[in-house]
């Protein structure tokens, strides 16, 4: 039996001897429609979850602007910036969806994915989710950890020393109230590189945070009941409204009547648990795997197109400071081929500070990625 911290809320708390923490994940599903919004939180309640979460995303702090072009799992092409500029989700929602999920006795949280993001949302959150292609943007788990609330993150895609690292810098913060979800990046994910065993094998490498599996299968049952059978704490889980609506993600969420089969299927895993029984969910084995914690080539590539680099903004001359609005963390989607073939090695966003002290080494163009030999320390 593995110690689990919790995570205090409010009115509730999550992990230890506490129910499973269900999230249904709205993402960016709304479509930018506020009324197409209020109806998922509508759906989400009477499938019985706890929380509705949304991401709160910026294309511009999210992205180059020339991140390129990214084939998705269905053959589908699209330019990646300008699809996640399709799905900015309008400031002034916050206060109404916050106030909406509370109607509904649902905990209203979103993903941010950088720092100004954090200042916007604060007000109306009270828990904060970090995706998992955000794991190594350290600038940002700072400042969600200096507000001193919850924070969810996802290792999907990870090596086990960033996963280290992210947990060490929240920690530095002062902020010990952690959970880590366990996650295969890949949309939609199979059944059989779920993993689920990864939840243990995370119980004991961080006995002090609590553990949970975000789930990117198609199947609404079996990967998060043997999550929850392996321990899991937190089930994350994508929905929508319908596969049919237009969107980056509709065709990889559970409508309505999936998301009830879930949250129906994890509440009984819990009841033959504490009666010591064996599930009546029927799960295949295949599910459960190994339990370690690596990166298949796929994801491993999937990780280099959204996995943060610092870039310039501007062109900046040489000799010229940085600061922050000549540079920032962004993805670099297809952008990244171009250092690889110069055989640079890029900085690390951890390294963002450094560079914000320093000024640069020659003449950088700009929305380029800054590499090691661009900067030198300023006077």
């Amino acid at each position: 039996m593995f110690k689990m911290s919790s995570i205090t809320l409010s009115n509730s708390s999550i992990g230890a001897k506490h129910p499973c923490f269900i999230i249904a994940e709205a993402g960016v599903n709304h479509n930018g429609d506020l009324n197409l919004a209020k109806k998922m939180i509508d759906a989400a309640a009477q499938a019985g979850v706890d929380a509705v979460k949304f991401q709160y995303i910026r294309a511009n702090r999210l992205y180059v602007e020339n991140a390129g072009i990214f084939r998705n799992q269905w053959n589908e092409e699209m330019d990646i910036y300008k699809v996640w500029k399709k799905t900015e989700m309008p400031s002034s929602w916050l206060p109404e969806l916050s106030s909406y999920c509370q109607q509904n006795n649902l905990l209203f949280f979103t993903s941010v994915f950088d720092e100004k993001s954090v200042d916007e949302v604060d007000p109306y959150v009270s828990l904060y989710k970090i995706g998992s292609s955000e794991l190594t943007h350290i600038p940002l788990l700072q400042k969600v950890a200096k507000t001193g609330k919850p924070i969810i993150f996802s290792i999907g895609g990870a090596e086990l020393t960033e996963v280290q690292e992210a947990v060490q810098a929240i920690k530095a913060e002062g902020n010990t109230q952690i959970g880590m979800l366990y996650c295969v990046v890949t949309y939609p994910a199979p059944l059989e590189e779920a993993n689920v065993k990864a939840v243990k094998t995370l119980q004991q490498l961080f006995p002090d945070i609590v553990i949970g599996y975000s789930d990117h299968s198609f199947n609404p049952i079996q990967v998060p009941a043997a999550a929850v059978y392996q321990g899991a704490k937190i089930i994350e889980k994508h929905f929508t409204l319908s596969r049919n609506l237009e969107g980056i993600d509709h065709k990889m969420s559970l409508e309505p009547s999936e998301l009830k089969a879930m949250v129906e299927a994890i509440r009984t895993t819990e009841q033959d648990m504490k009666l010591g029984k064996e599930p009546r969910v029927s799960i295949d084995n295949k599910v459960f795997g190994k339990g370690d914690i690596k990166l298949t080539a796929e994801q491993n590539e999937l990780i280099q197109f959204v996995r943060r680099k610092i870039f310039s903004l501007k062109d900046i001359p040489e000799g010229e400071r940085f600061t922050s609005e000549n540079s920032a963390v962004l993805r670099p989607g297809n952008r990244t081929k171009t250092v690889e073939l110069e055989s640079s090695v890029p900085l690390h966003p951890r390294d963002y500070e450094q560079v914000l002290h320093s000024t640069a080494r020659k003449n950088i163009p700009a929305l380029s990625i800054l590499c090691t030999e661009d900067i030198t320390a300023a006077p």
